[in-house]
């Protein structure tokens, strides 16, 4: 049988995981055209239409459903066979790709903890917004906030979290209406969908109009938002895990009444071959107990 190149069928199968295939060149870290070039070779190759193609998204045709599970069960087989044979190259030093707000505002407080767990294992922190690729090795494990679904990869849910309007203490007065304080008052933004859906959901809740919505200071990193408020630049929404340690020392103070889930949720992310690793699960688990601490 003439089977088609191994890349085509690695490209098809990011594709229709993800239905999009910008999304696919992202995690493969190549061009969308090359995503592209390949799905038309297999398709080519078939001689049938794989993806019904739309000017954001693609969506798989019947063949392609029908050709999915057996590439997602052949490249299961080959990484299972090579995870059983790749050992740990690293056995006392664990790696970590993580978000740096969580990285200051959640990991970096408790690490001190984990040391004292007596695990003879050093953990390497590595804070970045980029998914890190683990077949070339930038690391063993991922912490993410996300909806858990990352192509190829394994993911255990960690835990969720809430969005919380804060301020730093003297900024707001409690026992008067929050509506004309706010419109009185600077509003920081994390440019995250949870946060950006809380302070719409404030907003309607308040009955604010746009015309009478104060200008946004829109900062890209929560670390950044909760110094900005810590500094009286403004009010802030913010993960409640994420300021944990400001509230119990009455540096932020918590808006009462106000609370919304997030739809994201904390996941150990990374290949399933690294879940069995000894460090690995060390850490996952003393992860588990911070998380329901």
């Amino acid at each position: 049988m003439n089977l088609p190149p191994l890349k085509s069928l690695l490209y098809f199968k990011y594709a229709a995981e993800l239905g999009s295939f910008k999304l696919a060149a992202e995690q493969l870290f190549v061009t969308q055209a090359a995503i592209s070039q390949q799905i038309r070779a297999l398709e080519t190759h078939l001689q049938c239409e794989l993806f019904v193609r739309q000017t954001r998204a693609v969506h798989l045709t019947r063949q392609g459903e029908q050709l999915l599970p057996h590439v997602l069960a052949a490249f299961g087989h080959i990484e299972a066979g090579i995870g059983a044979l790749a050992k740990d190259p690293e056995p006392t030093t664990l790696n970590i790709s993580v978000l740096p707000s969580f990285a200051a505002c959640w990991l970096l407080p408790r690490i001190q903890d984990f040391s004292q767990t007596g695990a003879d294992i050093k953990l390497r922190i590595d804070p970045s917004d980029r998914h890190a690729n683990f077949e070339r090795g930038e690391a063993d494990i991922g912490l993410r906030f996300g909806e858990g679904q990352y192509s190829g990869l394994h993911s255990e849910l960690l835990g969720d979290d809430q969005m919380l309007l804060v301020y730093k203490a003297g900024m707001l007065d409690e026992s008067a209406p929050l509506k004309p304080q706010l419109l009185n008052s600077q509003l920081i933004m994390d440019i995250c969908p949870d946060a950006q859906r809380a302070w719409q959901t404030m907003v309607d809740e308040l009955d604010i109009t746009p015309e009478q919505l104060p200008h946004f200071l829109e900062i890209d990193n929560a670390a950044l938002v909760i110094q900005a408020v810590l500094a009286g630049q403004g009010i802030g929404m913010l993960r409640k895990r994420l300021i944990e340690s400001q509230v119990a020392l009455s540096q932020l103070m918590v808006w009462p009444g106000f609370e919304l889930q997030c739809d994201y949720q904390y996941f150990l992310v990374g290949p399933e071959r690294h879940f069995t690793w000894h460090k690995v699960r060390i850490f996952k688990d003393w992860l588990i107990t911070q998380f329901n601490h």
